[in-house]
């Protein structure tokens, strides 16, 4: 029988490609730059960012610091529209600024999130950056939700890597069995989940035809799926 269940943040709870353009629209209007640009803008800049964020981290190596990633995404991004590239680096800052409070949720989270809280300890491990994580969960009224919340930059820890799982697993002070941890990756969240001996929920809300389905303890596509299968009786 669970006692608490774990969540992933990005692509889990919050939409990290809505977030992105969230804080891109943000930015762009307070710059006065969004009329001179085409409706696809927000494609436009995903390709571009999510392109440099997949070489920061190629074969292991940074190649890239945070600041880098963004600053040549809005130097690339406004070059493609014909617009002055030299204010990369003030509507990059801007951009991290906007981003660390998009609020963002995956339909259904608060409300899954408030029935759990009912039934479940809820804790959280996130990779990520401390003000990105803190920031949007604050923005969204979620902060204090989360007990653990365990942020790979503030721990020095990610996952796969099970001593952060077993990290989360002292704190809550429980056994492996006892938790199910919540999340969208395989390689990063099932892989950390199996190290550590936690049984996994794979949320997968469009599986496609190439995608890995491995045999998980639950596999859903919509967070409110959630509630049926973890409190009997109860309909999402």
């Amino acid at each position: 029988m669970y006692q608490a269940i774990l969540f992933d943040l990005d692509d889990t709870l919050f939409s990290l490609r809505a977030c992105e353009a969230q804080a891109l629209l943000r930015t762009l209007v307070d710059a006065g730059l969004l009329p001179a640009l085409p409706a696809d803008f927000a494609e436009a800049y995903a390709t571009i960012s999510s392109g440099y964020w997949a070489a920061r981290s190629a074969d292991g190596v940074t190649q890239y610091s945070r600041e880098d990633v963004i600053t040549y995404s809005w130097r690339d991004f406004l070059s493609l529209h014909d617009l002055d590239a030299s204010r990369a680096i003030e509507l990059a800052r801007q951009f991290w600024r906007e981003f660390c409070r998009a609020t963002a949720l995956n339909p259904g989270a608060e409300a899954v999130l408030g029935r759990l809280s009912e039934s479940y300890r809820l804790g959280m491990i996130t990779n990520g950056y401390s003000d990105s994580q803190r920031g949007r969960l604050k923005a969204a009224g979620l902060l204090d939700v989360f007990d653990p919340l365990l942020i790979s930059e503030e721990v020095g820890l990610a996952k796969p890597d099970a001593r952060i799982f077993q990290m989360a697993l002292a704190r809550l002070d429980l056994p492996p069995e006892a938790v199910l941890y919540v999340g969208d990756s395989i390689g990063h969240d099932r892989e950390g989940c199996r190290r550590a001996g936690i049984e996994f929920c794979y949320y997968c809300p469009e599986p496609t035809a190439s995608d890995d389905l491995p045999d998980v303890s639950f596999r859903i596509a919509r967070l409110a799926e959630l509630i049926p299968a973890l409190i009997p009786g109860l309909t999402p």
